[in-house]
């Protein structure tokens, strides 16, 4: 899958990988074919890169060709579980050079203490360790990642000797430390989210879900406070689930999608999100990952304070679920093209709330929504009396790859 956009001397692609209900974005811009530069967003889960992503890293390689950057937005099983199966092959045979990895985790929000953990923490970390990732349903019979030390992307990492975080002087990705990394001399990231205050929020739910082993918490070096940070904190969204669902089920009109109460995303782990503009050229690309809307409207007024902000492609955050994607966030940003990546099978995304309020904005240019997969919700929305009116189109990046001039 393949969305494509080319100006007088720049390409710059974007590949949407099917992660399930997940998130894995190739980006690949240059003036030429030598100075090709790839970025890489999130890996989904194992099987997408086993089935996708693995091949077109080798391809990168055979062209002599790097990963400029490996972002992993957050500790989320639908985005890093494809990560760890990445980072396992490549340390045992490095087949595509990684010149830097953003990822937050818990060596980035505690200071590291020098000293032997014991027994008592030793024991309580394993437990947690033993307990694994959360595991995603596919007919293909996928069984996640293993459960064991030493599996987690911060291990992996360290064991493979990647130049991590060092953009940020190897501390937390974080918009108070950098707001703007350069790429070249005509690209450059600027960072919208996570803040302090977000990070501070993953570290209270640590404290408070080592409370629950009955473990007075602090803080030390050992690699397995790393395991158990990155385990644990996967199963956040899964318990959030198990609460009844704030968005209409049942609103069948635009009108009555367009009432539903706004209930901001509380979830420490998307709030943690790395997200961003990506500009290459003239070109302006927001990518969200699942972050909290309020802190992404302030950012945005830091980046530009006044006017709606108009971007080439706009990556809807968390998959399109209504809780992260505000109205306050809706009047700054706008685009000819929104992104969803979700097969709507684990939580029923993208919401309706959530494409009803972006299709129902006035704006003098023609509204595309990228699917890379079928849903019940984006078929209820390909009706050609609602595209008609409010003068939008739906579009899927399904099986063959398919190439978009923006």
């Amino acid at each position: 899958m393949k969305i494509a956009t080319n100006n007088s001397n720049m390409s710059i692609t974007i590949k949407c990988y099917p992660a399930k209900n997940g998130d894995c974005f190739l980006i690949s811009f240059g003036e030429n074919e030598e100075e090709k530069k790839h970025l890489l967003i999130d890996c989904g889960y194992v099987d997408t890169f086993q089935k996708y992503l693995n091949n077109d890293l080798i391809q990168i390689a055979k062209c002599g060709e790097t990963l400029e950057k490996l972002i992993l937005t957050h500790i989320d099983a639908d985005h890093i579980q494809g990560t760890i199966r990445l980072l396992k092959d490549n340390n045992a045979e490095r087949f595509i050079t990684i010149k830097e990895v953003w990822h937050n985790t818990y060596r980035h929000l505690y200071e590291q203490k020098e000293g032997e953990i014991d027994i008592k923490q030793e024991r309580m970390l394993q437990q947690i360790i033993r307990r694994g990732y959360t595991q995603n349903e596919s007919k293909q019979g996928e069984k996640g990642i293993s459960a064991e030390q030493g599996t987690t992307v911060g291990a992996l990492l360290l064991q493979g000797k990647y130049s991590w975080n060092s953009d940020f002087d190897n501390q937390a990705v974080c918009i108070e430390k950098k707001s703007t990394v350069s790429l070249t001399s005509n690209a450059s990231i600027y960072l919208l989210s996570p803040d302090k205050q977000k990070l501070e929020k993953l570290k209270n739910l640590w404290t408070d879900e080592l409370k629950k082993y009955d473990f007075n918490f602090s803080s030390g070096n050992s690699q397995l406070y790393d395991d158990a940070f990155e385990m644990l904190l996967s199963w956040e969204k899964e318990k959030a689930k198990i609460a009844p669902k704030q968005i209409s089920a049942t609103a069948e009109t635009l009108e009555e999608l367009l009432k539903t109460p706004f209930h901001e995303d509380d979830t420490s782990t998307n709030g943690s999100s790395i997200a961003f503009v990506l500009q290459v050229q003239n070109k302006k690309m927001l990518f969200l990952a699942d972050a909290h809307p309020s802190l992404i409207v302030h950012s945005l007024n830091e980046y530009q304070k006044e006017g709606t902000i108009v971007f080439d492609l706009i990556k809807v955050s968390h998959h399109g679920s209504f809780g992260n994607i505000s109205r306050e966030l809706l009047n700054k940003i706008d685009s000819e093209s929104y992104l969803i990546s979700t097969n709507g099978q684990k939580h029923g995304h993208p919401d309706k709330d959530t494409i009803a309020h972006i299709i129902t904005r006035k704006a003098d240019f023609h509204r595309k929504l990228y699917f890379n997969y079928i849903t019940a919700n984006s078929k209820y929305f390909d009706r050609e009396d609602w595209k008609g009116k409010y003068n939008y189109s739906i579009h899927y990046l399904d099986q063959q790859p398919y190439t978009l001039i923006l």
